[in-house]
């Protein structure tokens, strides 16, 4: 009996440790802003209303945005929580963006850009790349992601048109493998791009502009 517990604790700490063979399972990721934790409020004119559109995924394959390679074979496929990545990088962009001190919201239907009351700025753009991978091995688990954006933000005052692209990457090794992790390293990948935003950019009279 002794001998027996024995195994089948060493076989769940192998299963803790390299994962179960994959069998095609999908995931769904929540992506989220995370702004760096020394980052402080950027200061904007209060009276600038911006508003944050969904993006045009313009991936070649629009149904996955990566996967985990088991160790065992078989993957796992990873996916946005509403199957729409451009709506999910939107979301991201909001967030990041309040969260540093803008006054901004997500763009409802039917948002249109009006200097007499509606939003002075609105964003939007189109996913190029939003993807993370990882590979899971004897006691590890190897994980890279990746993001390109670009954003373009329209000014409702003059009409001109602000264009960046966007990128960011992280990667990260871990013991034991949790979905939160990909998860938190999609999502610190794309927040990183968004600071060029904020860096690159000013708001004067209503008007986002490039720095000059």
């Amino acid at each position: 009996m002794i001998k027996r517990a024995g195994i089948v604790v060493a076989g769940l700490w192998w299963l803790a440790l390299t994962g179960c063979v994959g069998k095609g399972e999908v995931a769904q990721l929540n992506l989220h802003a995370v702004p760096p934790a020394d980052a402080q409020k950027v200061s904007l004119p209060a009276d600038t209303i911006v508003v944050v559109a969904e993006f045009e995924d313009g991936r070649s394959n629009k149904q996955r945005i990566g996967a985990r390679v088991h160790q065992g074979g078989g993957e796992t496929v990873f996916t946005v929580w509403n199957g729409r990545a451009g709506l999910a990088v939107a979301q991201v962009v909001t967030d990041y963006l309040k969260k540093r001190g803008w006054r901004v919201e997500l763009a409802k239907t039917g948002t249109g850009t009006a200097p007499d009351g509606g939003p002075h700025v609105t964003i939007s753009g189109r996913v190029v790349e939003l993807a993370v991978d990882a590979k899971s091995a004897f006691g590890s688990t190897q994980i890279a992601a990746s993001s390109r954006i670009i954003v373009e933000a329209v000014n409702a005052e003059d009409g001109s048109i602000v264009r960046m692209t966007l990128k960011g990457s992280a990667s990260q090794t871990v013991m034991v493998f949790d979905q939160e992790d990909a998860e938190h390293l999609l999502s610190a990948a794309l927040s990183e791009s968004l600071e060029k935003l904020l860096v690159e950019t000013m708001i004067e009279k209503k008007i986002l502009k490039l720095k000059p």
